[in-house]
């Protein structure tokens, strides 16, 4: 879990929090309800992976 992990702050984030599970199920919605795209590797993680 994140709060055993003393390395997890959310200052470390370019978004400057962590998300909430509402924002991953948009993301999983959108995605289920499109038919366009595919193939996609898609990362709900608040600018994490860019910094």
């Amino acid at each position: 879990m994140i709060r055993d992990n003393p390395n997890v702050r959310p200052d470390l984030i370019p978004v400057g929090r962590f998300g909430a599970v509402d924002e991953v199920a948009q993301v999983a919605v959108m995605l289920a309800r499109n038919g366009y795209v595919t193939d996609q590797t898609i990362n709900v993680n608040g600018g994490w992976y860019m910094s």
